[in-house]
């Protein structure tokens, strides 16, 4: 490690790391010697047994301390302009040198940012000095990030285990894992069947049902097809549940709520709400961070979280919402009467349910029809094939 801006400590535990790495023992071996060391170097740490000078970072300054516009975030211009402050001479190019200090032990509050904690070596190292290193930080960003690369492609471990070894908060490394993996492709999670050969059961399993009113006594009843209802649909179309009741609904009333769920649907995928993926932020917000994915915390500072940004309703929900409308209105047996349910059937009901389908088919065609009308608009369903062969057509 050439940088200055890790510690010797790091440059320390990157080396022992990389020896045992490079040992040539098995991996399960390598795997337990990393994982002892990195417990017995955080007790050490926590413990106040590593000397304070293996806490210094060396960082040059690129321009004149006073001239950074953002100095409340940068450590070394803090340093320097504490110096200038004291009448020393710092210029360009020098290369500054400091101790990132726990918020209990100066009078800088844990609010403010970490960079108004950095002092210089000669105050931290001081015999009648209470600052000490802020073991957290150092952990966090001196310690974890060097080591985390170098056993990334080391088998049984992960950046999970590496930081409850450290005794870090393992939420946030889960949580980064996940993401990574989801936005580089390249992880195995992303290895996933077409959704095609889903069972309909765990595809459709968070779609919202469709709910029909009768509108002659307003009772509400979920239609789920034409095997889960077939008790409630005769030849001549699909009647009211209610005992009280027993009136056909008309196919005009079906088609607008039908019309209605679907217009409900398109509403909530146009809302365009966003939640980050960390359980313990909770952040729901319309507004797309600068930063892309990223986000910004519940104070809004990009800060206190390392969650991703996520659609509540994604477009792939939205797709397999109108799909499942219009699985709803299949009378063939490959559509919504499935041939695993017909095996669960007596004769008697399989041909009931034949029958019925059949007799119902020009009417669930106009239902279909409407649903179909939805999904000619949807971009999913549709390939631009001058995307993928224009190259030929040059």
């Amino acid at each position: 490690m050439k940088r200055r801006e890790y510690c010797a400590l790091s440059k320390e535990a990157s080396s022992r790391l990389l020896n045992d790495i490079l040992s040539g023992e098995d991996p399960e071996v390598v795997v337990s010697k990393v994982h002892e060391y990195l417990r017995e170097l955080s007790t050490k740490m926590r413990e106040e047994k590593v000397p304070k000078p293996k806490y210094i970072i060396y960082t040059k300054l690129g321009k004149n301390p006073r001239d950074y516009p953002n100095p409340d975030s940068m450590p070394q211009v803090q340093v320097a302009l504490r110096a200038l402050a004291a009448g020393k001479t710092v210029r360009i190019n020098d290369v500054i040198s400091y101790i990132l200090t726990s918020s209990s032990t100066c009078s800088i509050s844990a609010s403010e940012n970490s960079a108004k904690r950095a002092f210089a070596p000669q105050e931290v190292c001081n015999p009648n000095s209470t600052l000490m290193p802020d073991i957290d930080w150092y952990l966090h960003k001196q310690i974890f990030p060097p080591i985390e690369r170098l056993c990334a492609p080391l088998p049984g471990t992960s950046a999970v285990q590496l930081a409850e070894c450290l005794g870090l908060d393992t939420r946030k490394y889960n949580i980064g894992t996940s993401a990574s993996s989801g936005a580089g492709g390249k992880g195995i999670e992303d290895i996933s069947p077409l959704e095609s050969q889903i069972p309909d059961s765990v595809r459709f399993k968070d779609c919202t049902r469709l709910s029909l009113r009768c509108r002659y006594c307003k009772h509400s009843f979920l239609f789920e097809g034409l095997l889960p209802n077939l008790n409630h649909i005769t030849a001549e179309g699909i009647q009211c549940p209610a005992e009280t009741c027993k009136r056909l609904l008309p196919t005009l009333s079906l088609a607008c709520q039908l019309e209605t769920a679907i217009r409900s649907a398109t509403s909530r995928y146009y809302d365009n709400w966003l939640l980050c993926d960390d359980p313990s932020c909770g952040n729901r917000t319309r507004q797309m961070s600068v930063y892309g994915h990223r986000c910004l915390g519940p104070r809004g500072r990009a800060e206190g979280c390392l969650g991703r940004m996520k659609y509540e309703y994604s477009e792939r929900a939205m797709y397999n919402q109108l799909l499942y409308f219009r699985g709803l209105w299949d009378v063939e047996v490959k559509g919504g009467v499935k041939s695993e349910g017909l095996v669960k059937m007596e004769d008697g009901e399989k041909e009931k349910a034949k029958v019925v389908g059949e007799r119902n088919r020009e009417r669930f065609e106009t239902y279909k029809g409407v649903v179909e009308g939805y999904l000619a608009k949807c971009g999913r369903v549709w390939v631009q094939m001058d995307g993928l062969f224009g190259f030929m057509l040059r």
